[in-house]
């Protein structure tokens, strides 16, 4: 009787179903990962002829002001600017990269984005930036 020899054989790893099992982690993670998106509220933002695409959006928290002077804060309705105050300092002590993104209309009134700004200034949120249509540049 005569055995074989198997010790010179490399293990052999069965590559048939490789392909499903990429396929179904692939659909599972599709599946199960959860994209954010902010409703915020209906805003016709006014137009700039310089603007520059914000970077990163990681570090970002945004703040909608619509024409009915209504603010959201990251889909939050605000009822009062001390709720800003509020937010805004949570958040920078939580993040101190956060930038914050301003969706405003361009027909409300100035007074209520001055008032938005001084909450954000004694929250500490400094780094704010606008959100604006690209304009066509005047020919001179």
């Amino acid at each position: 009787m005569k055995f074989s020899n198997q010790k010179n054989k490399p293990p052999a790893i069965p590559g048939a179903s490789m392909s499903d099992i990429v396929f179904t982690l692939l659909l599972f993670f599709m599946v199960s990962t959860v994209i954010k998106k902010f409703n915020g509220l209906p805003v016709d933002t006014p137009e700039a002829y310089q603007v520059e695409k914000l970077q990163t959006k990681t570090h970002t928290s945004y703040i909608w002001i619509d024409e009915g002077e209504n603010i959201s804060f990251d889909d939050y309705p605000i009822s009062s600017m001390e709720e800003i105050y509020t937010i805004a300092r949570e958040k920078i002590v939580k993040d101190v990269q956060l930038l914050i993104f301003m969706r405003i209309d361009k027909n409300m009134r100035m007074g209520v984005l001055v008032d938005v700004q001084q909450e954000l200034r004694k929250a500490g949120a400094l780094r704010v930036y606008y959100a604006t249509k690209t304009k066509a540049s005047p020919n001179y």
